[in-house]
């Protein structure tokens, strides 16, 4: 394999101001402000557009050379207030990017002094701090830890989403699951959360963290807090891996397993020759989809993980001895391993399609809100996109 020089590479992850971003992107009446050069702030919104996403607008306070150079703060309080007198938000999340972090801008302050209807809430996010699954995990944290009410009483058998990015179909049915068995979902950190449900995270009998890399932290910060247990159950992809996640949830809570055929079952056949598949997921969703996929005979040849993670064990215990799984891969090398796979579908997301289009490959996108993936039928959704790739 072609091997690049130490500190030369095409970069696989964006930073932890993408990744902060993307955690506040879908909460409701909340402006997101980023404190630095407007071309951050562009490439965010171009990228976050691309993938189809619907989020809330990301402003920028258009650092200039001079602010970069005798700093902007005073800037930062007047954009402060303006948003807030033009959007008239319940929330505004004032993050900062490489150049604000680097001349050490006091987000802390300038917010504590701008006058303001909405509550304002400062994130360090500079690039520097780590990457996009940094900016998910200390994002959340901070929501949690800034908003939510002490003191508050507990409801029986409702639960929290920590963790969940993605809103639209996914959540949808994740819903209708917890309700099969008589749980009501209370908050769900961040997609789609306003203001008032942040403040009521207190209320929940149990935290289900739904992605370990993105929720992990708020949700022990609410176990320190509140007292709240929390679990990691399954994510709920076809029709096995969601009776478990309802199994999980109603052990953790005390409550009566429910019976198998509480969700409904479909059953697809495939007929002909299996497609050789590379899995490019984070380590939640390669868990779910590696496990969904082997189910029904169709075992990744290669699982592909962005950065390194703690889950990496069972990651190999669902993939199986004869798969690869490659931990933060270059370019170069991904590429030669598919083609010496000869893998001729990926399953991924957007960062796969020139990669796929180069080579000639199938790819389904999963990663993102429009797609169903959850329950019986978002099962039934990959396989069908699967068997589509297989005609084509």
């Amino acid at each position: 394999m072609n091997t690049l020089p130490a500190g030369l590479e095409i970069p696989r992850v964006t930073c932890a101001l993408f990744g902060a971003v993307k955690a506040v992107a879908t909460l409701k009446r909340t402006v997101v402000l980023v404190h630095g050069p407007r071309g951050c702030v562009y490439h965010i919104n171009y990228i976050l557009g691309m993938r189809g996403d619907r989020h809330n607008p990301v402003f920028s306070t258009c650092m200039t050379e001079h602010d970069v150079v005798f700093g902007a703060e005073e800037r930062l309080r007047n954009s402060i207030e303006e948003l807030d007198r033009l959007k008239r938000p319940d929330m505004i999340v004032v993050l900062s990017c490489c150049a604000s972090g680097i001349i050490g801008e006091d987000l802390e302050s300038a917010c504590r002094a701008a006058r303001t209807n909405a509550l304002v809430i400062p994130i360090e996010a500079g690039g520097f701090s780590g990457d996009f699954s940094a900016g998910y995990a200390t994002t959340l944290r901070t929501l949690v830890a800034r908003t939510a009410k002490r003191g508050v009483e507990k409801e029986k058998r409702t639960v929290n989403l920590v963790g969940m990015l993605r809103g639209g179909p996914d959540l949808r049915e994740i819903r209708h699951l917890l309700s099969l068995i008589g749980i009501s979902v209370g908050t769900v950190i961040p997609a789609g959360a306003t203001v008032a449900d942040l403040q009521n995270a207190g209320r929940a009998e149990r935290n289900i963290v739904m992605c370990e890399t993105s929720g992990l932290e708020a949700a022990k910060f609410l176990e320190e807090t509140f007292g709240t247990p929390w679990i990691s159950a399954p994510f709920p992809v076809g029709a096995e891996l969601s009776l478990g996640f309802l199994r999980d949830v109603s052990g953790s809570l005390g409550l009566p397993m429910p019976d198998s055929g509480i969700i409904g079952r479909k059953h697809h056949a495939f007929t002909g020759r299996k497609p050789a598949i590379a899995l490019c997921a984070g380590p939640t969703r390669a868990i779910a989809l590696t496990t969904f996929l082997r189910f029904h005979g169709l075992s990744p040849r290669v699982i592909v993980l962005d950065f390194p993670t703690p889950l990496l064990a069972r990651i190999r215990e669902a993939a199986g001895p004869e798969c690869e799984i490659l931990v933060a891969p270059g370019w170069e090398t991904i590429e030669e391993i598919l083609v010496s796979l000869g893998i001729d579908l990926i399953i991924g997301g957007l960062m796969e399609r020139s990669l796929a289009t180069r080579l000639g490959i199938s790819l389904i996108d999963v990663m993102h809100g429009s797609q169903k993936t959850a329950g019986v039928e978002g099962g039934e959704n990959i396989l069908s996109l699967i068997d589509k790739c297989k005609r084509t």
